[in-house]
């Protein structure tokens, strides 16, 4: 089920079930399968989160990893992790209008103040060069119960019903034009549009990684993606993975 579409660029490689989209693109890339190569699957046997969680993965949702091959150095690559949920955002906002969307760092997609996807961006050194792997899934059916967090599916929203092919097609629309504004304009467009959809920047919150926590203002996103936070102890912080939450008095 290999097939182009030259509207947006990308070329779709379907798949009925994977192990994870993820791996399959990594192994795609492995082989030298060029840049907007689009793994999608009807279904996942083992779907990874961020920081090694599973991701439950049943038929009826939308399972998708792009292969972006820019030309661009590491440091930069984890940008594209930005592009991907602005991307997610920019699609259900075409298909729900007048939702409440927001989102939430480093990359969650928060419909109606619930998880409505899952975004998870590796690279893989391939020659002598990096190249992304733009894990997105996005509940359009199901909504997977036991997550950390509310989850919620566009189903459960939507006016009209949707087929994944459907909302493959807005995402692959979304994430062409994205991805094209990053290579063009760089990061600053991406990064100025992410922080007027995002959640909480001049509140206090709370950022835990492991078994460190840091508490303080939450000042923004830095150049290079990190969080920014005026700490209560008085020190700037700059955080690159972690799990936030409103602190008490944010």
């Amino acid at each position: 089920m290999n097939h182009e579409h030259q509207s947006h660029g990308f070329r779709i490689l379907g798949y009925d079930s994977v192990s994870s989209t993820n791996d399959e693109a990594d192994s795609l890339a492995q082989n030298g399968a060029p840049d907007r190569t689009l793994v999608w699957a009807r279904s996942q046997s083992s779907g990874r989160g961020r920081l090694g969680r599973a991701w439950v993965s049943p038929e009826g949702n939308l399972y998708t990893t792009a292969l972006l091959d820019p030309g661009a150095p590491l440091g930069r690559l984890q940008e594209l992790s930005f592009v991907a949920s602005l991307a997610v955002y920019d699609t259900v906002a075409g298909l729900l209008p007048d939702a409440e969307l927001v989102l939430k760092w480093p990359n969650d997609v928060l419909l109606g103040g619930a998880k409505i996807s899952g975004i998870l961006t590796e690279t893989r050194v391939r020659g002598d060069h990096v190249v992304a792997l733009l894990g997105v899934g996005i509940n359009l059916t199901h909504a997977p119960g036991g997550a950390r967090y509310p989850t919620t599916a566009l189903a459960d929203h939507l006016a009209a019903p949707l087929t994944v092919e459907g909302l493959l097609e807005h995402y692959l629309k979304a994430l062409s034009a994205r991805y094209a504004l990053w290579c063009t304009d760089g990061f600053e467009p991406i990064r100025k549009a992410w922080v007027a959809r995002s959640r909480w920047i001049g509140r206090k919150v709370s950022v835990e990684n492991g078994g460190q926590k840091i508490i303080g203002h939450y000042d923004g996103i830095e150049a290079d993606g990190s969080m920014s936070i005026s700490g209560d102890d008085g020190e700037k912080h700059r955080i690159s993975a972690g799990d936030v939450r409103l602190a008490e008095g944010g």
